[in-house]
């Protein structure tokens, strides 16, 4: 059914979910499955270059940490996993590795870690819904 998916992940429960769904489809019909953390490095404060370059230090091991605990996730249901941090905005480039990898299909959760931003910009789950090139699961 489908060859490749990609997985935003950002450890958020509705993360979890749709890395769970994905497994899922992957075990039922072996597929690669790409896990994708996104580090955003736009702090919501003026900041000096010190303090953009320790965050951006920061938001690299916590994605990381997030990877690890995808790949443990994957590695206890027998489902080997790539991962992948990109950096950017987090629709944009979740977009960029789904068409870098020719993806069938984005599996994303419902809301992340940005859900509050998300009510007053638009969710990283709206955006990616409405210009995927591929199927996109939304899992609540």
């Amino acid at each position: 059914m489908f060859r490749r998916i990609v997985v935003a992940y950002d450890d958020s429960q509705g993360a979890q979910r749709a890395l769970a769904a994905a497994l899922t489809l992957a075990r039922a019909d072996p597929a690669e499955v790409i896990a994708v953390a996104v580090e955003a490095h736009l702090p919501r404060y003026g900041a000096t270059v010190g303090e953009v370059e320790e965050e951006c230090k920061i938001e690299q091991q916590e994605c990381t940490r997030w990877l690890n605990r995808a790949q443990a996730v994957a590695s206890e249901q027998g489902v080997r996993i790539d991962v992948e941090i990109r950096v950017g905005h987090p629709a944009q480039e979740l977009l960029r590795a789904a068409d870098a990898v020719q993806a069938d299909l984005i599996a994303i959760g419902h809301s992340g870690h940005s859900a509050v931003w998300g009510r007053f910009l638009g969710s990283t789950t709206d955006k990616v819904s409405r210009h995927a090139h591929c199927s996109v699961l939304i899992v609540r």
